[in-house]
């Protein structure tokens, strides 16, 4: 006796799997599929599952017919199923129309019905739809349908509820083009179980895609006359004419599908939403999610929606990019997107300090961007980081054009610089340079004045922004030592202002940059302990 491993058991049921599908597959050109929907179907979906056209077909009884089958025969089978006699049963062929909605356009003839299921297919689709068509005496016995004419129309009927707010499905009728809606009105009544004499408004249901178009019916003007034909929907309701139509959230018809249209649409997004989530969690191993921060989201977040460090990394542009994309390649995408040309841009990784804080840390080797975004991915964090944070470093022109990074040597270092301004009790984000590591402050306030828009010759502070947790740490910057001397580099931040040497410094209630910040920390740590203070004087005036 043989016994199967694990290996060869596995193996053995994936080949009886693929067979068993080859097999289906070389049927199914032997078969149709065939959806009957009914008038049970579509008191069931109405105003339950959807509220607009009739039916949704993936919903309603689906038979597996050889293609050769004489219709004739089908109806049989529909017999046995629905236990709806043969000479009781009369099918209409559905049809898409211009406006993207799905209804019954005409009745199956006699000739019609002595062709096989393949022959009444539409088109070269694989499934044919019909609607079963089943009178029923009031005990629920089944009698044969009425003689159809080319004067007779079929209508289908929706009742609304304005205020239950619901609507449904009541019943068709067979009606005389030349006739008009006045004269079928106690019939209408009588299908909601309304007094013969209820006054009711009438709206035809003419399409819902982009918009819904529902528009009122004239009693008066022959279905003709108001171009309503086999398969159109009436939806109706009681008037509101002698009462108060605001007590209503929607007093009628159109103003309902309307909303629940709108309704529709926000489901169907969030749906998608949650679907493209799943997805995304599925394939997760696959991909890389790329945020790369710029010097727009730093003058966009700093003073306003940060104060600390540079950036909010997930309030940045997220890019979901494939794990063996080369980074190369990768690049492309960000130039279609921010529109900076693959040649101007350079790239900075991240870094997390002991203290807490998270600053850029060195550029990219031209050896990395050869290298997939995954293997880049352990560079920059050497974890199990699912995510790749970067800086991207773009230069402009004063016309605001881009051009190639200037080549940088060991001896520069990257800098980013906050302006403070005590009088608005404001600081922003202004701007960042390259500089040598073995110069000083002092040789380059020109350019830090430039950054703000002062005259070169302003007198400025500056301090160093080294931390914020627990505790701020803000120092002043001596400007005749080296940044060597200072112990600053790449993605160190430099905060500045105007000197008060000359001015009274009580004006102001935070003079300097570390004072700001510091009350800026203060505050925030109250605003999460008590997320309804909205300002330090607020907290303490309480406590008074």
């Amino acid at each position: 006796m043989t016994l199967l491993t694990p290996h060869l058991i596995t193996l053995k049921k994936e080949q009886k799997e693929k067979e068993q599908k080859r097999k289906e597959k070389v049927e199914d050109r032997h078969y149709t599929i065939i959806k009957v929907a009914r008038d049970e179907d579509l008191a069931e979906q109405i105003g339950k599952e959807m509220y607009f056209d009739l039916v949704d077909h993936d919903k309603v009884h689906a038979f597996h017919i050889q293609k050769q089958m004489p219709f004739t025969q089908f109806k049989d089978v529909v017999a046995k199923v629905f236990r709806i006699p043969v000479q009781f049963q009369r099918y209409w062929l559905w049809a898409k129309r211009q406006n993207h909605t799905y209804r019954p356009d005409r009745a199956l003839t006699v000739q019609d019905e002595v062709q096989s299921v393949g022959q009444l297919r539409e088109g070269n689709t694989a499934e044919l739809k019909l609607f079963l068509e089943v009178e029923l005496c009031l005990d629920l016995r089944p009698f044969p349908p009425p003689e159809k004419t080319k004067e007779d129309i079929l209508l289908f009927f929706k009742f609304y509820d304005p205020l239950k707010e619901k609507i449904r499905y009541v019943g068709r009728l067979l009606v005389k083009e030349s006739g008009k809606p006045l004269e079928i009105l106690t019939k209408i009544n009588e299908m909601v179980g309304f007094s013969p004499d209820e006054k009711i408004e009438l709206f035809e249901e003419i399409k819902f895609e982009p918009n819904v178009m529902c528009k009122r019916i004239d009693s008066k003007r022959s279905f003709r006359d108001c171009e309503i034909g086999d398969g159109d929907i009436i939806c109706f309701q009681k008037s509101l004419q002698n009462q108060c139509s605001e007590q209503y959230r929607f007093p009628q018809v159109p103003s309902f599908l309307e909303y629940m249209h709108s309704l529709q649409i926000k489901l169907n997004k969030e749906q998608e939403e949650q679907e493209q989530k799943k997805k995304e969690k599925a394939e997760a191993h696959l991909y890389k999610i790329i945020k790369v921060a710029r010097d727009e989201d730093l003058g966009e977040q700093i003073g306003k929606e940060i104060y600390f460090d540079l950036v909010d990394h997930n309030k940045v542009h997220s890019f979901r990019i494939r794990k063996q994309m080369p980074f190369t390649q990768f690049k492309e995408e960000v130039a279609k997107e921010f529109g900076i040309p693959v040649q101007f841009q350079r790239y900075w990784l991240w870094a997390k300090r002991q203290n807490h804080t998270y600053r850029p840390i060195r550029p990219l080797t031209a050896q990395e961007e050869i290298q997939s975004v995954d293997q880049l991915r352990e560079v920059s964090d050497k974890g199990n980081s699912a995510e790749l944070k970067l800086f991207l470093e773009v230069d402009l022109c004063l016309d605001m054009r881009p051009f190639a990074p200037p080549g940088t040597t060991k001896e520069e270092i990257l800098l980013f610089f906050k302006l403070y301004d005590p009088l608005k009790e404001k600081i922003r984000y202004v701007g960042r340079l390259f500089v040598k590591g073995s110069g000083t402050p002092l040789e380059m306030l020109t350019k830090l004045n430039e950054l703000a828009g002062f005259s070169p010759d302003e007198e400025i502070e500056l301090f160093e922004e080294i931390k914020f947790e627990p505790n701020v740490m803000c120092e002043h910057i001596d400007s005749t030592l080296s940044f060597r001397g200072s112990q600053l580099g790449d993605g160190d931040i430099i905060c500045f202002q105007k000197s008060l040497r000359n001015q009274d410094s009580d004006q102001y209630r935070f003079p300097e940059v570390p004072l700001f910040l510091e009350y800026v920390h203060d505050l925030q740590v109250i605003k999460d302990r008590f997320p309804r203070i909205q300002s330090l004087e607020t907290y303490f005036q309480g406590r008074k």
